[in-house]
This record gives structure tokens, sequence and C-alpha cells, in this order.
């Protein structure tokens, strides 16, 4: 299923399970990267036993991934996983040979039961990664904005060429 051979490009999403079982069988190598690209803050409340934060958000984030062997096998998580796998895309841009996804983040690995560093709490399932915060402002501000023409044409009375009231 996974690899961590070098001939390849792999980018593939993983479910939790799976990403445990490759960190757990490959911690003693030095091939695995795990890489944690939530915010500072949300790494510092809760991350995997070995990861290292590369925040997306931030803007060194890929002035970082150009200084990283790309012939590594990576494994990008974030909260939920939306950052994770705009990291992921990216780092196939980047000509990275080997990256995995972990779909679902920490909130599905601590659903799943597996653990984190020690040190941590566990998720706040009623906090947001930013990410996910944009999205949905995104999509707010958007049907704001798409109704607005048509209650503009109700209030003023227009009529369209069709002769149809607004």
């Amino acid at each position: 299923m996974y690899s961590l051979e070098k001939q390849t490009k792999i980018s593939e999403d993983i479910f939790p399970a799976e990403a445990w079982d490759m960190i757990s069988n490959y911690r003693e190598g030095d091939d695995l990267v795990i890489i944690d690209v939530s915010t500072p803050q949300e790494y510092e409340d809760l991350h995997l036993e070995g990861a290292i934060n590369v925040n997306l958000l931030s803007r060194f984030f890929k002035a970082r991934l150009d200084v990283m062997d790309k012939s590594r096998t990576y494994v990008v998580y974030c909260k939920v996983g939306g950052r994770s796998k705009i990291a992921q895309k990216l780092m196939q841009q980047l000509e990275f040979r080997t990256v995995y996804n972990v779909v679902g983040g920490t909130l599905l690995w601590e659903e799943e039961g597996l653990p984190f560093a020690s040190g941590t709490e566990g998720v706040n399932k009623f906090s947001f990664c930013p990410f996910f915060i944009s999205i949905v402002t995104f999509k707010k501000i958007k049907k704001i904005l798409h109704n607005v023409p048509s209650r503009i044409a109700k209030n003023t009375g227009i009529v369209a060429s069709s002769g149809q009231e607004f």
C-alpha cells in the first residue's frame, strides 16, 4: 500500500490508522518525516510525536519546503485535513517523491483513539482551524453578494428585458 522506495513518485491520502502504522514501522529510520502544517498555536496544543511544525499559512511555507530533501517520505497532517491536502499538492508540484496526506487530520486521529505527543491536551472540537473558518466565511460572503442584485432589483421594481420583475 505505502512505500518508502525512491523510484516512483507517490502522493496518496491515507487514514490515521494507516499513518500510525507507517510511523510506527519506520520510527527508527531517518527517511520518514512527519509534518504538521497547522498554526504554531494548534501545534503547541496538539501534535503527533516527532512531528515538525511547518505552518501552511506562513509566508515562509514554500521557502521551508524548498530546503527539504525531496527524496524522503513525508506524512503531512493538520487539524481537519484541508491544509494538509493543499500542502500535499504543493509538494507534488515541487517534485517531492513521496507525500502522504492524513485524511481527517487530528480530529479523526483522536476519534480513532491513536496517540499524540505526550503533554498535549486533545482536540478541541469546538475550535475550528483557520482554513475551515476561511472557507465558511468565503461561502457566506459569496452567498450574500450573489443575492444583493436581486434584492436591489426587487426594492426598486426593476423589470428584466423579458418583462419579469426581479
